[in-house]
């Protein structure tokens, strides 16, 4: 009994859900505590949103993520910026940036303008700054941009011997698909050194770029994502570009290029061939990544993640998947996670977990995922019996799990999971909403360890 109360107070992990507005605005988020299911051995299923923490912050506009664990931002359609760090019993506390600069980056011979606000923690920086054509008129192809500040390779050298992260600079990422402009998941098709002077120039070659039948320079000729910005860590870095620059060729096909040297792209050399969704991953010499199996078309759809030797130049089958990577599964870090079956797994190390659907009744189909970066944590959403909407956490150190069922969490927007086992939810007021509100409640170590001691008393 008594570990059980101890399994109780770990527990405590915080799942955030969208409760009545009532006339100030207020979001209200009252406490509850569930009932252990002897069946599964998991905590049972609620049916009500209500999470058992009182909300600490109400936040408008989805929080999204900065390259610091713990600080998120919202930005505007307008451009403006508010950075916010979780801290403890305050939730997500405004805290204050380090400082504001214009700067401007020409993509298909058109200059690009945004105000980048930018924090920095422990000598590394992030920013970020947006432009759309209501505030820059005169641009005729680009109607929005994304712009991202991050710390520049720091072992990458020009073919000239340059390497700007010794001169101070910064690698400014842009991307220009308005539909991602509230995801987490951008993908960033122009890249530029910014210099300390905030001036630009083109971050590796654009020679050999095609231009689309939208008269831009096409979108797929470099690609970066903030997954695989720190898997750089040699003078070259990798990035992915799709197989071929012209309209009438073969699509679908995205190569691993590394920058240097020459090649069919002139200053480019494909690193690794027919590679499946924009993932890869650095570890012990060898890079990590997914390819479709054609071997065996009659058996069905399957993937293989591969591992590819630089030394060797071999490639090594490591593990294989059922289903199409980009519709049934989800890659978060290092992590990929089946929808179908609840399977979490460590790509590198091969560890896996199974998610106890059990805790949302007999059937659970999801949809979306989240993992701490620590690996203990994570969050799934789908849909649940009598088609209810359910979202649940798990602590995968007691492979327990909190569920909950209520259609509320059809409108989430974005979902965070940290470190400490806090979920943070973006949630629409409504279906389509043109307001979202971020909720977020923390459950610290110290609340935990008074509920233990509530508990055993």
């Amino acid at each position: 009994m008594k570990k059980l109360k101890v399994i109780l107070a770990l527990l405590l992990v915080v799942l955030i859900a969208v409760a009545a507005i009532f006339a100030t605005g207020v979001l209200d988020i009252r406490k509850r505590t569930n009932e252990v299911d002897p069946k599964s051995g998991n905590y049972a299923t609620s049916t009500v949103y209500t999470d058992f923490y009182q909300m600490q912050t109400s936040v408008q506009l989805p929080l999204m993520k900065t390259d610091f664990e713990n600080i998120f931002f919202t930005m505007t359609k307008q451009g403006e910026v508010v950075f916010y760090q979780v801290i403890g019993e305050s939730g997500a506390v405004p805290m204050t940036e380090a400082g504001s600069y214009e700067v401007t980056a020409t993509c298909s011979a058109q200059p690009l303008t945004a105000t980048i606000h930018y924090i920095e923690q422990d000598g590394h920086t992030f920013g970020c700054g947006l432009f759309t054509n209501l505030m820059q008129q005169d641009v005729l192809f680009y109607d929005y941009a994304f712009f991202k500040v991050t710390d520049m390779f720091e072992k990458y050298t020009t073919t000239g011997g340059v390497n700007y992260h010794n001169r101070g600079a910064k690698l400014l990422l842009i991307d220009t698909d308005s539909s991602r402009f509230y995801s987490d998941e951008k993908v960033y098709s122009e890249a530029f050194v910014l210099n300390e002077d905030h001036t630009t120039s083109v971050f590796l070659s654009n020679d050999q770029r095609a231009v689309g039948m939208d008269a831009r320079e096409k979108s797929d000729y470099k690609m970066f994502t903030d997954d695989i910005l720190n898997q750089n860590d040699a003078s070259n870095v990798l990035f992915f570009s799709s197989r071929y620059y012209v309209e009438y060729a073969e699509g679908g096909k995205v190569d691993i290029f590394t920058s240097g040297g020459s090649g069919t792209n002139i200053d480019n050399v494909r690193y690794v061939m027919d590679v499946d969704g924009l993932y890869f991953w650095n570890y012990e010499g060898d890079t990590y990544f997914f390819r479709k199996d054609t071997s065996t078309p009659e058996q069905g759809d399957f993937f293989t993640l591969s591992a590819y030797n630089q030394a060797s130049k071999e490639v090594r089958p490591v593990n294989m998947f059922s289903g199409k990577l980009e519709t049934d599964y989800v890659v978060r870090g290092q992590y990929i996670f089946s929808k179908k079956t609840g399977l979490v797994m460590n790509v590198l190390t091969g560890d896996s977990y199974n998610l106890p659907y059990t805790a949302f009744g007999l059937t659970f189909t999801a949809d979306l995922f989240d993992i701490s970066e620590n690996g203990r944590y994570c969050a799934v959403r789908g849909i649940a019996d009598n088609n209810k909407v359910g979202c649940g956490v798990m602590d995968l150190a007691t492979g327990t799990m909190v569920a909950y069922k209520d259609d509320v969490f059809a409108n989430i927007a974005n979902m965070n999971v940290l470190d400490n086992g806090t979920v943070i939810l973006s949630v629409a007021e409504g279906e389509n909403a043109a307001v979202y509100y971020q909720l977020v409640a923390v459950i610290p170590n110290t609340a935990a360890q008074n509920a233990a001691e509530a508990v055993s008393e």
